[in-house]
């Protein structure tokens, strides 16, 4: 009953590397049908880091005698067409899947609380996704909870509601736009501008399939559960993929207890959504301030003032 775990990596073998260390221990990796997709290169120096993540995965394929299904696209199709294509591909065959970027870190427990959440929610369709990273919030009830829309953070879902992912960022806004009330509740009353950020998706300004996803939940009014304490860490904000440095708070360490996935109410936790808000609001403003201090700093060395 193990779900297809589906991998997505481009030019970063040794990010690839650290992602499938993390996952080898998980008891769960060996015994389940891995997925790989792997973006076209740009240029040569693409193409060269593209050679030795071939060569990797074609050696622990020996090494572990594990069945990995390759897909080494020649055209580079960009991160949020990779996704959405590899994705609608894999539930062609499958129910379900765990999805894993190459940029994150995982724990030894990590698919045990996926493939656990997807048989425990199958039937639940108010629950649209079940995730492996979780704010540090701290929980009073030290619980799993539910959260309003979807993430992109090691998840997981099912096939019938990945066909609730609505592509077109347009469509989206305008159900948006017709409901303020909502829009606002969207963006969180304010605490994160996730409304803007879909409009600039919807301009070509970003490439975001996950701004889309998490739209079309919240819309569905579907649900996602996260776990008490982080089960996956990125390790992406070093500079080496699409997005750059990120100043946003997020837990460093990596949860190393058996999640044991007991019984909640499948509604929207109050208390994770307030602290939620008062959490992004307060990164989002450091965020804002350290942007502000490197634009200026980068009108400084430009003049040559210091």
């Amino acid at each position: 009953m193990l779900s297809p775990i589906v991998i997505f990596a481009y030019n970063r073998p040794e990010h690839l590397k650290r992602c499938l260390d993390s996952l080898q221990n998980n008891f769960e990796f060996d015994k389940s049908q891995v997925y790989l997709y792997l973006d076209g290169p740009k240029d040569k120096s693409d193409h060269a880091k593209q050679l030795l993540i071939k060569k990797y995965i074609e050696a622990l394929k020996v090494s572990l005698n594990l069945e990995i299904k390759t897909f080494y696209r020649q055209k580079n199709h960009g991160l949020s067409t990779s996704i959405i294509k590899g994705l609608s591909e894999v539930f062609r065959d499958h129910e379900s899947a765990i999805i894993v970027e190459d940029d994150l870190e995982v724990s030894p427990y990590f698919l045990n609380f996926l493939n656990n959440g997807l048989l425990k929610y199958r039937e639940q369709l108010k629950v649209g996704s079940i995730h492996g990273f979780s704010y540090d919030l701290n929980i009073t009830s030290s619980t799993n909870y539910f959260l309003r829309g979807g993430d992109c953070w090691g998840w997981a879902t099912w096939k019938n509601r990945w066909e609730l992912f609505e592509s077109e960022g347009s469509k989206l806004l305008n159900d948006f736009e017709n409901n303020p009330d909502l829009k606002h509740k969207f963006n969180l009353n304010g605490a994160y501008p996730y409304f803007e950020m879909l409009e600039r998706q919807s301009k070509g300004q970003v490439d975001s399939w996950a701004i889309r996803w998490h739209a079309s939940l919240f819309l569905a009014n579907k649900l996602t559960l996260y776990p008490s304490s982080t089960l996956v860490k990125n390790c992406g904000f070093d500079g080496s993929g699409t997005h750059l440095n990120n100043n946003l708070n997020f837990p460093k360490k990596l949860s190393l207890k058996l999640n044991a996935l007991e019984d909640i109410e499948i509604i929207e936790s109050k208390e994770a959504l307030d602290k939620l808000k008062k959490f992004l609001r307060n990164q989002y403003k450091i965020g804002i301030h350290h942007t502000f201090l490197r634009f200026i700093s980068s009108i400084l060395d430009h003049f040559k003032f210091r």
